[in-house]
């Protein structure tokens, strides 16, 4: 009697727990998973519980039990690799793959072969056991090798889980554990025996409906909603394989104890003291609590201090060095807390940029919270004058009604400055130990305060960066700036006396004459000044063109009438950006003009296995140092008054074309810049 109520009492859970955690879960994947591999077991368990309700008729019903057996395989595996994870079947390892493959070879073995080849039993309306055929006991040894895998993932999954999501899942992944592996103890009979006794369908069935009541905790308590991302490195670290040597080695003595002594050895009490013993010892392995007490006991009595302070020092290194952005950053500063003084929570406060209060800028296992704690706070006021952290487990500090509403939702245990020199330039928050009865002495605190320290410096350099690109980025702007009001002054004076004169003088046609190359003077020069602040084009938005270098390099010149050049050389045929490579040359031009005080000039156009231009003067020369690392450097200039964009944008003009530009400075002295292009074909 007892026995049917654990077995409908298994498959009644089985089948409705899923539904309503499917209503229940944000994402549907995992639920889904779980809703399958539940139905399965259920499915399992009505088969065999008819199995003993119409022994007459034990045939048929095992060969749908057989069916149900075979795809426990498949489903298992997959829903190990989905439950709790981040999924997708293009992220599942070539591993995954050929072992969901080869885990479909049951369900073949079932297709091909008949019952009777699996099962024989002259008496099973009495004995209530089946005994196996070769073919049955290969099958049993698959489908227990295949529930280990699915074992082996569970634990990965909840292995690779990050500190504080962990507590979360932990029931859950130990109960869905629980159904599989009642499963592999009740078909390990299989391999001892070579049969199955259905007399312990009753222990399966209990077994499965503890492994539903954790799942069933976990989901209703502590919420199942996290997805975890599983590391190649740590998916092999498994107890898994552990506990799977240790049961097979006990799996033997079982047998050889039969052997020896037949009935007197008890294997009902044997195997369920030994399941239950090993499914505690699993969830004291697993509990973050239990785990924290044993290494603070090793430590405590073995060691001379709690800490191991150079395995600190590298798991700061490594979380710090290992931050892609600054949100990830302060993230990993939490967690490194959380982990190394076994806290649940906690966040960071860091005074803002722009005014002198602390803002919240990062949550970990702590709800988020908009507070801004003023600098004349009570809690500021006592970090900066007794400059150590607060304990809020041993002092009760009046702090304000509104923080200290946060400190006490936040379940506060401890607030760490994060000072640099005699600055307060943040705080962290931490919450309450996940040892209720683990008590923190001044190593622990002192190592807080350290590590508040080295974050500290982390953090400003990273302000300091920030400011720093601030200034570069208002140095260049004032440059800009600076260049574009004075070329704008320089056209401004001869416009004013172009007005004041125009008033007396604008009926003279000589006067109006000089008016116009005057304005077109001026208009030349504001086109340069527009062509040097045009945003540099990329070589897909260039508009190329086949033309002549040489005709395109005397019309550049015609924007510089008082310019003196002599142009040397031959046509060349090149495809170009025409009104881009304009602005090369200009520029090139009015080097050479301020280089040579407005003197002759000249531009040399030929074709030296591929199209080449030089521009040519005899100035000063350039100075070697800045020809090796500065003339092309943006914002980097040798001029009074010149800007530093002009040969930079002339570089990357060049470079869009596929081009370059080089400069030399021959000893006698004078300056050579130096233009390629691709070649292209004269008639194409």
């Amino acid at each position: 009697m007892l026995s049917d109520v654990v077995q409908i009492a298994a498959i009644a859970s089985a089948i409705l727990f899923p539904p309503v955690a499917i209503i229940r879960a944000e994402r549907k994947g995992s639920a889904v998973a779980f809703l399958i591999l539940s139905w399965l077991v259920a499915a399992l368990g009505v088969v065999d519980y008819m199995l003993l309700k119409a022994p007459a008729d034990f045939m048929p019903i095992s060969h749908a039990g057989l069916y149900c057996m075979a795809l426990f395989c498949p489903v298992s595996i997959l829903f190990s690799n989905v439950y709790c994870r981040e999924f997708s079947f293009s992220s599942l390892s070539s591993t995954q793959r050929l072992l969901l493959a080869f885990s479909l070879v049951p369900l073949a073995l079932v297709a091909l072969f008949p019952v009777h080849n699996f099962y024989y039993s002259p008496d099973f309306y009495v004995e209530k056991v089946l005994f196996l055929e070769p073919v049955a006991f290969f099958f049993y040894l698959q489908i227990i090798l295949f529930l280990a895998v699915s074992l082996f993932n569970l634990e990965a999954t909840l292995a690779n889980a990050p500190h504080g999501v962990k507590w979360k899942i932990k029931f859950a992944i130990v109960g869905a554990g629980t159904v599989i592996t009642c499963h592999v103890l009740y078909y390990s009979q299989s391999i001892i025996f070579r049969a199955i006794d259905t007399g312990y369908l009753a222990t399966r069935a209990a077994g499965v409906l503890m492994g539903l009541a954790m799942v069933v905790y976990s989901e209703m308590r502590r919420g199942s909603e996290e997805r975890i991302v599983i590391s190649k490195s740590m998916a092999y670290r498994s107890l898994v394989v552990l506990f799977c040597a240790l049961f097979l080695v006990a799996v033997g003595l079982v047998g050889e104890g039969i052997k020896l002594f037949g009935d007197k050895f008890n294997t009902y009490a044997v195997s369920m003291v030994a399941f239950i013993g090993v499914l505690g010892l699993i969830i004291v392995v697993l509990s973050e609590s239990m785990r924290r007490k044993f290494r603070l006991a090793i430590q405590r009595h073995f060691y001379g201090e709690k800490y191991d302070y150079r395995i600190e020092w590298k798991k700061f290194t490594d979380k710090v060095t290992n931050s892609r952005s600054r949100e990830e950053l302060f993230q990993n500063i939490l967690v490194l807390y959380c982990e190394t003084f076994g806290v649940v929570g906690g966040c960071i406060f860091l005074l803002g940029r722009h005014s002198t209060d602390y803002v919240p800028i990062s949550f970990h296992e702590m709800d988020e919270s908009k507070l801004v704690v003023p600098a004349k706070s009570p809690l500021v006021r006592k970090l900066k004058s007794q400059k150590r952290l607060l304990d809020l487990r041993r002092e009760t500090p009046d702090l304000g009604g509104e923080l200290e509403a946060f400190l006490r939702e936040g379940n506060a245990s401890f607030i760490v400055p994060i000072y640099t020199a005699d600055s307060l330039v943040g705080f962290i928050v931490l919450s309450s130990a996940i040892n209720k009865s683990e008590t923190y002495d001044e190593e622990d605190r002192e190592l807080m305060e350290a590590v508040a320290r080295q974050a500290a410096a982390v953090l400003m350099n990273m302000r300091l960066g920030d400011e720093l690109a601030e200034a570069r980025d208002m140095e260049a702007f004032g440059k800009v700036a600076a260049f574009v009001l004075h070329d704008l002054k320089n056209q401004v004076y001869p416009l004013s006396l172009l007005e004041a004169n125009a008033r007396e003088y604008i009926n003279d046609p000589e006067f109006q004459q000089d008016m116009l190359d005057s304005l077109g003077n001026i208009v030349g020069r504001m086109n340069t000044l527009i062509a040097q602040l045009t945003n540099i084009p990329s070589k897909g938005s260039l508009s190329l063109k086949k033309v002549d270098l040489l005709t395109v390099a005397r019309e550049a010149a015609e924007l510089i009438p008082s310019a003196e050049i002599d142009f040397i050389g031959k046509s060349v045929w090149v495809a170009i950006d025409v009104e881009e490579f304009k602005k090369v040359a200009l520029n090139l031009y009015l080097n050479a003009m301020e280089a040579g005080n407005n003197a002759r000039f000249q531009v040399h156009v030929d074709d030296e296995d591929g199209p080449v231009m030089k521009v040519v003067d005899f100035g000063s020369g350039i100075d070697e140092e800045v020809l090796e690392g500065g003339l092309f450097v943006p914002f980097k200039t040798t001029k009074k008054k010149g800007m530093g964009i002009g040969l930079y944008q002339s570089k990357q003009i060049m470079e869009a074309h596929g081009g370059s530009i080089v400069a030399s400075s021959p000893e006698e002295g004078g300056a050579i810049f130096c233009v390629t292009l691709p070649p292209v074909d004269a008639e194409a």
